[in-house]
């Protein structure tokens, strides 16, 4: 699994509600049904694969993390959305969010 990583100001609610609208509306390649949520974390289920994305807070900041072992690209742009590129980091290592790595 890939896992990938980016700090940003949004509140958890307001992460998780962007990930929601983002693959419902977004996502049009495959079909992606959202099939587990809460405060902290949301998990999708597509054809191909699943993708997790989670929230914590680091230094009063939310981090979110997320990870997928088929959808790269896809998380990539969400993740990109929520911060500058330069501050998304990939396969990240270590403790994981809540809900995902």
């Amino acid at each position: 699994m890939l896992t990938q990583e980016v700090v940003t100001d949004l509140p958890p609610a307001e992460v998780i509600a962007r990930a929601r609208e983002f693959f419902a509306l977004r996502f049009n390649q495959y079909a992606i049904f959202e099939i587990e949520e809460g405060d902290a974390h949301i998990r999708f289920r597509t054809d191909l694969a699943e993708l997790v994305i989670g929230t914590g807070e680091r230094n009063g900041q939310t981090v979110v993390r997320g990870a997928t072992s088929r959808l790269h690209h896809e998380l990539s742009q969400f993740l990109l959305t929520l911060a500058p590129s330069g501050e998304v980091r990939q396969n990240v290592v270590g403790p994981g969010v809540t809900g995902a790595g």
